[in-house]
């Protein structure tokens, strides 16, 4: 029998699984983790955040939060007590001294705290008072001004009329050459309006109104300043006033002295009361 040669043949590894598993390593080390997946996710996060406007609003938080407490601590500082008067204009009747001791109480409390409308209808409480402006001046100083009534009038013996019809009570109440009005209490005014009706139609014969009274039921009566008194009871009196105008004008201003008083109630003349009967 014939023998053949040996032939040397080449060894033969399956690298199929080694192949593979080096695929296999080379995958998961490209896949990253989940903290640099986190990481990466955060970095773009942060990336896309408005750093300038967000720090600005930190900064306007910051400053809102302190700024309440430093404006306390501010005006806490700055406020004083009120310690000294002084009255802008000057008032005839209203004294600086009346005033400070009306607002005695007012002294040592504080400039900021201080309400002043309280202390404004404090002073118009004051009887000359008509109204009042008042401020304060820095560190403690309140300033005031003050308009006063104006007298035209006494009214019911007791009282003063001012010319928008307010009647007031001052305690010395009691002022020369005013007339003096009388009626029921809240006709001030209307009293007040028919006195200067009559006044100035007087003024063209050069008499004056001494007094002019409203009764109860409705009855006017004057007194002028040459003693005489006018009657014009409750009706018609515009017409009767006249008529009385008209007679005094014509007949009775010449023996004016010898009058007492006139009543011009009657429907078509009037009747003259002497000063001897």
């Amino acid at each position: 029998m014939m023998r053949l040669p040996l032939i040397p043949v080449p060894s033969v590894r399956d690298t199929r699984t080694a192949n593979g598993r080096a695929r296999g390593a080379s995958r998961r080390q490209a896949e990253p983790s989940a903290l640099a997946l986190a990481s990466r996710m955060l970095g773009a996060g942060l990336a896309r955040v408005p750093w300038r406007q967000a720090c600005l609003g930190v900064v306007v938080a910051a400053v809102a939060g302190v700024m309440p407490w430093a404006l306390a601590e501010g005006i806490s500082m700055l406020d004083r007590d009120f310690t000294d008067l002084r009255v802008e204009n000057n008032p005839q009747h209203t004294t600086s001294e009346a005033l400070q001791g009306h607002l005695e109480p007012l002294f040592g409390a504080s400039y900021f705290a201080t309400d002043l409308s309280r202390v404004k209808a404090r002073i118009e409480m004051l009887p000359w008072v008509r109204s009042a402006a008042v401020g304060r001046e820095w560190p403690g100083t309140l300033t005031v001004s003050v308009l006063e009534h104006e007298p035209v009038a006494h009214w019911n013996g007791e009282s003063l009329v001012s010319q928008e019809g307010v009647v007031f009570s001052p305690a010395q109440g009691s002022l020369e050459g005013l007339p003096g009005l009388h009626g029921p209490q809240g006709k001030a005014g209307e009293v007040l309006e028919r006195a200067r009706a009559f006044s100035g139609d007087l003024e063209s014969l050069d008499l004056g109104l001494e007094s002019l009274r409203l009764e109860a039921r409705g009855a006017w009566t004057l007194l002028l300043n040459n003693g005489i008194r006018v009657s014009l009871g409750r009706d018609r009196v515009d017409e009767r006033f006249q008529r009385f105008m008209t007679v005094y004008e014509s007949r009775l201003a010449p023996i004016a002295a010898s009058i007492n008083g006139v009543d011009a109630r009657y429907g078509n003349g009037v009747a003259v009361r002497w000063r001897d009967s």
